[in-house]
Formats: structure tokens, C-alpha cells, sequence
């Protein structure tokens, strides 16, 4: 396979008919897992944290 190398204007083009023609955007449900994950992280060090300062009680 051969890359190919486009000038400016020919990047522009080739860049609008991708996103016009061929992107789907899922919007939020694209973040939503990693919201989701990043609050289950957050929740799993609190109660790491908890988990700790009772053992050392």
C-alpha cells in the first residue's frame, strides 16, 4: 500500500467528505462510559480509602 500526500486544499476536501459522508458521532453516549468509569474509579477509592481507616481503627 502506497500513502498518499494531499496539498491543503485537497486535504480540506477529502477531510469534509470523511465527516459529511462517512463519521457517525455518537454524541454522548460516546462519553458516557468513560464518565461512567471515571466516577466507578472515583467511588472505588473512596471506598478503598473507607475500607482502610477502618482496619486501622
Amino acid at each position: 500500500m502506497r500513502m498518499q500526500f494531499y496539498d491543503d486544499q485537497e486535504a480540506d476536501k477529502m477531510a469534509t467528505q470523511f465527516f459529511k459522508y462517512y463519521y457517525h458521532d455518537r454524541g454522548k453516549m460516546k462519553w458516557g462510559g468513560f464518565l461512567l468509569s471515571e466516577h466507578t474509579a472515583a467511588l472505588k477509592k473512596e471506598i478503598d480509602k473507607e475500607h482502610d481507616a477502618e482496619y486501622q481503627d
